[in-house]
């Protein structure tokens, strides 16, 4: 069973194979939602595949896409031609635009530098999720093995039906701490829910966070108008 790392500094040919096999997202929500309240283009980081990003792009959404894998984003290119791509680690990401709203769908904002720098790059708003550790503490499942874990981060193998293992260590955001997190990155609550909506937060393997560069307005799950 292939063993696979996601690490920009020595790129894994296995790992671009593994996102490659991966079906399309389904459930575009609250992603299209927010692309389509927060007008275009929309940046985003950590766009991988293209799994997420494509099905959304599809349905209007224009983007701007950053990965920091270099054969991943060779595959985006590939997969959605004309799609600007920039390959870089968020933190020494260098753009001249601003965007209205900037995404980051893959538990990629988990620590202060990474947040601010998306916050940087924010006119308005940053959407993001992040794995719960709640979620991680009952025992996760769906694949998910945890080997450690403590208050900050955790060690996770996944498992694939593809017959993939991928090995990765994150840093971890309890839900009940974020506000407290988004305070340092300069930003401001404005929604917080769990991946499944349908499910009690600490049930869900995510959970997804709009903030805003200013003080949140109410928020009754659509933007604010422009």
């Amino acid at each position: 069973m292939p063993l696979v790392f996601d690490d920009p500094s020595f790129p894994d040919p296995g790992f671009a194979d593994l996102y490659a096999l991966l079906p399309d997202a389904e459930e575009l929500e609250p992603w299209l939602g927010w692309a389509r309240a927060g007008g275009g283009p929309v940046l985003y980081l950590g766009a991988g595949s293209g799994r997420l990003l494509a099905p959304l792009r599809r349905r209007g959404i224009d983007f701007v896409a950053v990965d920091a894998h270099p054969l991943m984003a060779d595959r985006l290119r590939r997969r959605l031609p004309g799609l600007e791509v920039h390959v870089a680690r968020l933190e020494e990401l260098q753009l001249e635009d601003r965007f209205d709203l900037v995404i980051a769908p893959s538990n990629l904002l988990t620590g202060i530098e990474r947040l601010l720098a998306a916050r940087r790059f924010s006119r308005r708003w940053v959407g993001f999720e992040l794995v719960n550790p709640h979620w991680l503490a009952a025992g996760a499942g769906g694949g998910v093995e945890v080997k450690s874990m403590d208050q900050e981060f955790a060690r996770l193998e996944i498992r694939y039906q593809a017959g993939y293992v991928q090995a990765e260590r994150t840093a971890l955001v309890w839900p009940e701490r974020v506000e407290d997190f988004l305070d340092r990155g300069g930003l401001e609550l404005a929604s917080l829910r769990g991946s499944d909506p349908g499910a009690d937060l600490e049930q869900c393997p995510s959970y997804l966070v709009l903030a805003s560069r200013a003080p949140a307005p109410h928020f009754d799950g659509v933007l604010p108008g422009q």
